[in-house]
């Protein structure tokens, strides 16, 4: 996320509290209705022992925090399930015995509209913050999960999620390694694609942006990604990052891609020391993805640090003028939230405001 170091997205979530049952894996099957700007999900959801519970006593009910989804079908391995609407999602009703049966596979068919997490344009649709909008959530958001996503897309579609594709086609993903779920999503639909010779890892697609325009936006993005290797001293955490064009101003970091808007990067063909977007998106595969904080009033470290790497990039790149210019206007945001009572003391117990 393109945010300030300070807690600006939505934090009033407490950590989250240990549960006797949690989802460690989920498998996706979803079918984008470019139509009706929805999709049609099926899920595979995988539950396990928390050996960190703190009660004795077994859950008798799964809570799904997805107001917007509408759920159907629940099944514990093949047996139908009770569920209710509640006013924060839905609610899965379980016997005694499916409370005890653990490491078994709870799952539902589902179906998500375009909401703050799902958003559709014109043939492509993305996934953003709001995880629980567009998958149903069995954990809380900062809990890891590892994930597979198959996409069922017209012919000629590409596509992006989560991990490593595992098929010629490019619609079906893998995500092995647990990552928190905010950082879990897709890209599909109707897109050019750019691939950066010089460097394969790097993959680039857009939305009504055909492959020259793509070159021109993201060539320098082989370098940003040698110099926070070498930095993190970590290699890429994952096989390829892409990165996704769309219109209007998204700036959104996930496992193994990102989502920019074209009012973040354009001015980057003017004015090629413009490439923070580039910067700070990827600066999260190792900083806020890879590395995360435990709760979401320690929000601030993720993007901190982020914003800080963006900084040491362009002092790097552009020389020291454009570094002290990246925290200048880090500090104007700061200040900026501070006016609009986002400030907060850096161990806070309360709850955050929301923006």
């Amino acid at each position: 996320l393109a945010a300030t170091i300070l807690c600006t997205v939505p934090c009033a979530a407490p950590p989250c509290a240990a549960q006797a049952l949690v989802a460690d894996h989920y498998e996706l099957q979803l079918r984008p209705d470019f139509s009706t700007q929805r999709i049609s999900g099926h899920a595979r959801i995988r539950f396990k022992t928390d050996p960190r519970a703190e009660s004795t006593s077994t859950p008798r009910a799964i809570d799904l925090p997805a107001p917007n989804l509408q759920i159907t079908n629940p099944r514990l391995d093949g047996r139908e399930l009770a569920i209710d609407k509640t006013p924060t999602g839905w609610r899965i009703a379980l016997t005694e015995a499916q409370a005890n049966t653990a490491e078994a596979w709870r799952e539902l068919d589902y179906h998500a509209p375009a909401a703050e997490g799902l958003v559709f344009g014109d043939r492509y649709v993305y996934t953003a913050f709001h995880t629980c909008q567009w998958m149903p959530c069995a954990s809380g958001d900062l809990l890891r999960a590892s994930v597979a996503i198959d996409l069922v897309l017209p012919t000629g579609d590409r596509a992006v999620a989560s991990g490593q594709a595992i098929d010629a086609s490019g619609h079906r993903w893998r995500q092995r390694q647990p990552y928190p779920l905010y950082t879990l999503g897709f890209a599909a639909g109707r897109f050019d694609e750019w691939h950066d010779p010089t460097e394969p890892r790097l993959r680039a697609l857009g939305a009504a942006t055909d492959a020259a325009g793509l070159q021109a936006r993201f060539k320098e993005s082989a370098r940003v990604l040698a110099f926070f290797e070498t930095k993190a001293g970590v290699a890429l955490p994952q096989h390829v990052y892409t990165q996704v064009l769309v219109p209007g101003g998204a700036a959104q970091e996930m496992s193994s891609f990102a989502v920019i808007g074209h009012e973040m990067l354009d001015p980057i063909l003017e004015m090629p020391d413009e490439d923070w977007v580039i910067a700070h998106e990827m600066a999260h595969q190792w900083w806020g993805n890879l590395v995360t904080c435990a709760a979401w009033s320690e929000f601030w470290l993720n993007e901190g640090i982020t914003v800080f790497m963006t900084a040491a990039w362009k002092q790097q790149r552009w020389g020291e003028p454009a570094y002290q210019r990246e925290l200048a206007l880090a500090r104007q945001r700061w200040q900026r939230a501070k006016d609009a009572g986002f400030d907060k003391p850096l161990s806070w117990p309360g709850t955050y405001p929301t923006a």
